[in-house]
């Protein structure tokens, strides 16, 4: 089975790259190279440091292909492996037409687990891209030493786009590796998932919705491993121009199997939502009941979203949650993003309940600010400021982060610019000692722009 869907995304990566070269031939091909030679200074210690970032895109009327990889080479090691700093890989691929569509992505990356982002995108240095994002609603917040690195490919096809009759075959594969780390807890662990979605539009007010889906993890002893299986059939519905409502009602089994025994939570689910479309944005409801690893979890949300006259967003929400009969937990989610003449800003909260394969229940709580402001014509100024908290609701250690980031560049020509940058992180965990490090990096930075 492992190798199966090895050879399945490999296959379907090449695929990619073979129908890019016709994409090329038939279409535009962009392609796009930063370098970043600077020093760098952590740990009390200097290193010469050279960032990278690579992009190539290819699009047709019918056809997409992008490949990105960045990352950064540190000097004083012996092994280039061991030099490269933060790599990260992402690749996709689209065909389209009037009934059909194909997307296959694959994205790589692997990081210090106390550096990677948590519930939130992970912004490319050199590319700008939002690469990778952790689940607030499955991850847990880290504190240790070691890296991560993460896997992740994914095909979907999607058949009658513009028929009455349609759905979506979905297939993924996704492995987590954990070095050089010393938390017996951090084991490696291997996802495959399928998935089969058929909608039946019955008329435009009115579709029905029939799903399946299987997802295997399996985790290093002496993890637990875990089978998911849903059957689930809904109906999207316009009631009113304004008002739509989604209704939802299925059936989900989670075997758990560690080297002992094995469990099983099987139920019911049922999820309904309403969307009302108001002159200046949404205002929208949703309870959700399912099955997870760790038991029946239960949620209830509001939300109101604004479009702001001077062109950005704002939306807030709040809700309750509980799992099985624990006590009820209070959510809330906040989003305000917008732009001034010289300048761009976003604010986010999030505040959800999280339970990770291993039936570990926690409360996970992030908020993140950033600025960007241009100083004149040449130079920009940004700031970025998130605190991150897992409170375990299961007994384990509570983890909690701060991070302060601060950079400047200042254009010198019309391709070359200096850059700096200054990070600081203040971690803490229950029954270890609080944390703090910090980073500094200053050099230039070259872009280079062509099409092939």
């Amino acid at each position: 089975m492992r190798w199966g869907y090895r050879h399945l995304a490999v296959g379907l990566m090449g695929a990619a790259i073979m129908q890019s070269a016709q994409a090329q031939d038939n279409g535009g091909a962009e392609a796009g190279l930063t370098v970043s030679p600077g020093l760098f200074f952590e740990d009390d210690e200097t290193r010469a440091r050279l960032g990278f970032g690579a992009t190539y895109k290819t699009a047709t009327r019918t056809q997409q292909f992008t490949l990105g990889f960045d990352g950064a080479f540190d000097s004083g090691y012996d092994d280039i492996e061991d030099s490269l700093r933060s790599p990260r890989l992402t690749l996709s691929y689209g065909l389209e037409n009037r009934n059909i569509a194909l997307n296959t992505q694959a994205s790589y990356r692997r990081d210090q687990i106390d550096a990677l982002i948590f519930g939130q995108a992970s912004q490319s240095a050199q590319t700008n891209t939002s690469l990778f994002r952790d689940d607030l609603e499955s991850d847990f917040l880290v504190i240790g030493t070691g890296q991560r690195a993460d896997l992740n490919t994914s095909a979907n096809l999607t058949f009658g786009r513009a028929a009455p009759f349609g759905g979506t075959l979905s297939l993924g594969y996704r492995t987590r590796s954990y070095l050089d780390t010393v938390d017996p807890t951090l084991l490696d662990e291997e996802t495959r998932s399928a998935g089969l979605a058929l909608r039946f539009t019955i008329d435009p007010r009115l579709t029905a919705r029939l799903s399946g889906n299987v997802s295997e993890t399996d985790v290093d002893d002496p993890g637990t491993d875990q089978r998911r299986t849903s059957l689930n059939a809904g109906l999207d519905m316009a009631v009113s121009p304004l008002v739509d409502v989604s209704l939802t009602l299925g059936a989900t089994e989670v075997i758990s199997t560690t080297p002992l025994e094995s469990t099983t939570n099987d139920g019911g689910s049922a999820t309904l939502s309403a969307t009302r479309a108001l002159t200046n944005g949404t205002l929208s409801g949703r309870i959700d009941s399912n099955v997870t690893a760790g038991g029946r979890l239960s949620t209830f949300r509001a939300d109101r979203a604004f479009d702001l006259r001077s062109g950005g967003q704002l939306s807030f929400g709040a809700g309750i949650g509980q799992i099985d009969n624990d006590d009820v937990q209070a959510l809330a989610r906040a989003s305000w993003t917008g732009e001034t003449q010289t300048g761009r800003y976003a604010l986010t909260l999030n505040r959800t309940l999280a339970i990770n394969s291993d039936g570990e229940s926690a409360l996970n709580s992030v908020v993140s600010l950033s600025w960007q402001q241009d100083l004149d014509r040449v130079s920009s100024f940004g700031t970025g400021l998130s605190l991150r908290d897992t409170t375990r609701l299961d007994g384990g250690a509570d983890t909690a982060q701060a991070n302060l980031s601060l950079s400047w560049r200042r254009d010198l020509t019309q391709n070359w610019r200096v850059r700096t940058t200054y990070t600081h992180r203040w971690s803490q965990e229950t029954g270890s000692t609080d944390t703090d490090d910090y980073s500094v990096f200053l050099g230039f930075e070259r872009n280079f722009q062509w099409r092939p």
